[in-house]
């Protein structure tokens, strides 16, 4: 069962079982397409769950960029969902994939009293700085992606570009397909800025499972994922908390069969790493604990 939602304040669809509820809930948050994450909902409401898919921005009365989205518009998302009967507010998971696995951390280390676990595929352990639709305007200042409070959430911006860098680029806007993970991890080097954009995982209030590609092209998120469970321990996190690692997959890792989804105009020129066959083979491994993490999560 469907029930989609276009309101100035919130774009999205519900997917629930056809079973009365409420069912364990699940927020599903996408990455830098900007588009409804139905596919994901729509799975995990077969499983069982009732899952709110959100959009951010891209897509009616919303934002058209990636930047400085406001943590209340998916505090606003949650009350919405948890007025619904199919849900239960109370076994809430949040699950993001690539700058969405970014979100998932971040929100649910902001409403700690309200998110009760999070699965991040392909995250990062930081926050990174804004995406605009129009690649030239990167040139432009940085701005953060997200803000709360009216305040931009501090973030890492991408270090000067290099002549490489340069070159790399101009290919980009003239269609050559570009891995950005070098660009990603020279931009960790800057110290004081990944401090200071490092996201309190430690918040969290509920278990946490981030799932990495070793061959990940985009930007390194094994390195991210291993820095987030690290931090975790390094602050005595008392829920469970678990990486796991796909050596041969790329960043497409994700819900089974969003590999094969037609991806949008521009995101064909991005080298995402490991190939549709690896990038499906580890989604589907890793769909089972996924299921059972959530469950676990929202029974917790």
């Amino acid at each position: 069962m469907s029930v989609p939602v276009f309101r100035p304040d919130l774009v999205g669809v519900l997917c629930s079982p056809s079973s009365p509820g409420p069912h364990p809930a699940v927020l599903v948050v996408g990455g830098s397409e900007g588009a409804i994450p139905e596919c994901a909902a729509k799975r995990l409401a077969q499983e069982g769950f009732a899952a709110l898919a959100v959009a951010f921005f891209g897509v009616g009365s919303l934002p058209r960029d990636l930047v400085e989205i406001p943590l209340e518009y998916f505090a606003g998302a949650l009350d919405w969902l948890a007025q619904r009967p199919e849900a239960d507010p109370g076994r809430l998971t949040v699950v993001g994939r690539s700058r969405g696995g970014e979100l998932a951390l971040l929100l649910a280390a902001a409403y700690p009293e309200r998110i009760k676990g999070v699965v991040a595929y392909v995250p990062s352990s930081v926050v990174w700085q804004a995406v605009p639709s129009d690649p030239r305007a990167m040139l432009g200042a940085p701005r953060s992606s997200w803000s709360r409070d009216g305040v931009p959430v501090p973030f890492v911006a991408m270090p000067p570009p290099t002549a490489a860098d340069a070159a790399q680029f101009r290919g980009f806007l003239s269609g050559e397909p570009v891995a950005f993970r070098p660009a990603f991890e020279r931009a960790m080097t800057q110290w004081d800025a990944v401090v200071d954009a490092t996201i309190e995982v430690e918040r969290i209030n509920g278990p946490v499972l981030v799932l990495s590609g070793g061959q990940d092209q985009l930007w390194p998120s094994e390195l991210f994922a291993e820095r987030i469970v690290e931090r975790l321990v390094a602050h005595g996190h008392r829920f469970p908390h678990e990486h796991l690692r796909y050596p041969g997959a790329g960043h497409r890792l994700g819900v089974p069969g969003a590999v094969l989804r037609q991806r949008r105009a521009g995101f064909d020129r991005l080298l995402m790493g490991g190939t549709p066959e690896s990038d499906e083979d580890a989604s589907r491994d890793s769909w089972p604990q996924v299921l059972d993490f959530i469950a676990r999560a929202g029974a917790s």
